[in-house]
């Protein structure tokens, strides 16, 4: 009897360390996206744009959105804080956004953000997420 307790002992114990690193890994926030960005978040587009790109890094929340004159603009959201950023983006070569704020640029691609300040890249943030809406038909 003794040899059948500690084996399930043993089993539990093993399926609660199996549990606990499962989500020790776990995937980022998830986070809800529609055709103006990133839904309740300050990501996401005013009722009279359209996002033409939004993408998630582990630490950031990014649309680009854009009005009907060509003008686009860049939201932007650090997860960890709620840091907002909204500024005037261009579109730039290879389906890349750039927008600046101060001293500091952020390149916004489906590959990654990247925020540099000069010749010197302060972070390289890898999207884990990207999406690149399609426009209504004839719009």
């Amino acid at each position: 009897m003794l040899p059948v307790l500690l084996l399930c002992a043993a089993l539990v114990l093993t399926l609660l360390t199996a549990n606990l690193l499962s989500h020790a890994g776990a995937e980022p926030e998830s986070f809800t996206t529609d055709e103006r960005g990133f839904i309740d978040t300050a990501a996401r587009c005013d009722k009279w744009q359209s996002a033409v790109a939004v993408g998630r890094t582990e630490q950031s929340l990014i649309a680009i959105c854009a009005d009907g004159s060509g003008q686009y603009q860049y939201r932007g959201v650090r997860v960890n804080d709620n840091s907002v950023l909204d500024v005037p983006a261009e579109s730039a070569e290879d389906g890349q956004f750039v927008a600046e704020n101060g001293p500091f640029t952020y390149t916004f691609s489906a590959k990654e953000l990247v925020i540099d300040k000069g010749w010197f890249v302060l972070r390289a943030e890898p999207m884990v997420a990207f999406v690149e809406p399609r426009r209504a038909a004839g719009g």
